[in-house]
C-alpha cells in the first residue's frame, strides 16, 4: 500500500479511486487529500465511500446517498473502507459503508444504485445566464488581486493549488453580507479528463460536491462573523444524470437556515448547458 501522504503533493483524479483489495468488500485508499485545516479534506470520505460501494455493484449507478461525518481523518494514515451489502433487487441495489482509522468509524455513507429504465422525465429548475468561467479569476488570481484586504493566510490558502478549480460568479459577494446566503461558482476538476468510467466521474463528483459548500451558510454574516471553526456534519446527494467533472459545472448554493450552532446548506449543480446533474444537501456545525 502506498499511501500519500506529504500534503504539498496533491493526488489526481485517478489516484483519488485507487484502493487496496484488503478483505472481502473491503479497500483501503491509496491516496488522502488534505483540506488544509490538518484533516482530511471531508469530501475524500464521500467520493471514496461511494467509489468502493461502486466496486461491489455490477454496471448500475448511483442515485442517490447521505453520509454522516464523525471524526476529522487523519492525513497520514489510510482510510479503510468497509462495504455491506444490504440489498439487491431486480431494479436497486443499496450499499452501507464504513470509512475506518484506526479501528474507529470516522464516516458512515448509505447509498443506493439503480438500473436505468424509462419513466416521467421534467426539469423546472433553472440554469439562467451565468457569466463564462474563463471570464472569471481563479482562486489565486482572486487572492493576488485582494490581498490588500484579506487576511495573510487566506491569501496563502486561496494561492495553493488544490484539486479542484473554482472561479466565483460575484467574486465580491467574498467580502460582502448579502442580504440571502447564497453563493454560486464555476467548479471542475481537470485532472478527471484521464477518467473514462462515467461510475467513477459520479464518485468524483460526490467527492467535489463538499468542496466550498458548507462555507455558504456564514456568507449571508460577512467576514467579520466570528466564525472561527466550520465542519460537516451529514451530506446528502441525488445524481439525476451522468457527468464529465472535468467540464465546468456550475454549483448553485444557498443557505435557508443557521441557529444553535449548525446551518443548512443546498446546492443544485448544472452543465454548462443547463441540465440539472444533481442537488445535494449538507448540514454543518459553525463556531
Amino acid at each position: 500500500m502506498n499511501l500519500t501522504t506529504n500534503s504539498r503533493y496533491i493526488p489526481n483524479a485517478a489516484e483519488m479511486l485507487q484502493f487496496d483489495v484488503i478483505g472481502e468488500d473491503r479497500f483501503r485508499a491509496r491516496h488522502n487529500l488534505d483540506n488544509m485545516a490538518g484533516v482530511t479534506f471531508g469530501g475524500q470520505a464521500l467520493g471514496q465511500s461511494l467509489a468502493a460501494a461502486t466496486l461491489t455493484v455490477d454496471d448500475w449507478q448511483c442515485h442517490s446517498l447521505s453520509g454522516s461525518f464523525m471524526r476529522g481523518g487523519i492525513i497520514d494514515e489510510p482510510i479503510d473502507y468497509l462495504v455491506t451489502r444490504l440489498s439487491d433487487s431486480r431494479s436497486f441495489a443499496t450499499r452501507r459503508v464504513s470509512a475506518e482509522q484506526r479501528g474507529r468509524v470516522i464516516f458512515e455513507l448509505l447509498c443506493s444504485f439503480h438500473k436505468s429504465e424509462a419513466g416521467l422525465s421534467h426539469q423546472f429548475a433553472d440554469l439562467g445566464n451565468p457569466v463564462d468561467p474563463e471570464s472569471l479569476p481563479n482562486l489565486e488570481a482572486f487572492a493576488k488581486q485582494n490581498s490588500h484586504r484579506l487576511p495573510e493566510h487566506i491569501v496563502a490558502i486561496l494561492s495553493k493549488p488544490y484539486i479542484f478549480e473554482l472561479r466565483m460568479l460575484a467574486p465580491e459577494h467574498y467580502f460582502d453580507a448579502p442580504d440571502t446566503g447564497f453563493r454560486d461558482y464555476w467548479i471542475r476538476l481537470p485532472s478527471a479528463s484521464d477518467v473514462s468510467d462515467q461510475r467513477d466521474h459520479h464518485s468524483l463528483l460526490v467527492l467535489m460536491s463538499d468542496y466550498w459548500l458548507p462555507g455558504t451558510i456564514a456568507v449571508s454574516h460577512g467576514r467579520d462573523s466570528g466564525v472561527n471553526f466550520l465542519a460537516s456534519l451529514n451530506h446528502s446527494m441525488w445524481i439525476h444524470a451522468s457527468v464529465k467533472v472535468d467540464q465546468w459545472l456550475l454549483y448553485r448554493t444557498e443557505s435557508h437556515w443557521a441557529a444553535n450552532g449548525r446551518g443548512l446548506a443546498t446546492g443544485k449543480i448544472f452543465t454548462r448547458n443547463g441540465e440539472l446533474i444533481a442537488s445535494v444537501t449538507q448540514e454543518a456545525v459553525l463556531r
